[in-house]
């Protein structure tokens, strides 16, 4: 998956607001003009943001994201996210969401 796609993915995300903290911290940070692989990074305890695609076809995808800044504080969830040829959200179900 293309780092391109998962910018997309998670600008749709913020745009369709579930209550997820995750999704409006990053694209804080995505606002910021951070790199995507830098803030994906993990801090030595291991907290940070997650992010996980199975590719299910060619264009669909099952993607798993979410941030834990603590042993007790995160949320996210599971979406299942179609892509068009130019790398466009054209379609995005959440399948669910967790919260620490």
């Amino acid at each position: 998956m293309t780092n391109q796609r998962i910018i997309n993915f998670l600008r749709y995300l913020n745009k369709e607001d579930k209550g997820i903290l995750a999704i409006k911290l990053i694209n804080g940070e995505l606002d910021k003009g951070i790199d995507l692989d830098l803030i994906l990074k993990k801090d030595a305890k291991g907290f940070g943001y997650s992010l996980r695609a199975i590719k299910i076809s060619e264009d669909r995808y099952k993607i798993e994201f979410g941030c834990q800044s603590g042993p007790l504080a995160g949320d996210g969830g599971e979406w299942e996210v179609i892509f068009d040829g130019s790398d466009n959200v054209i379609e995005c179900g959440i399948v669910e969401t967790w919260e620490s």
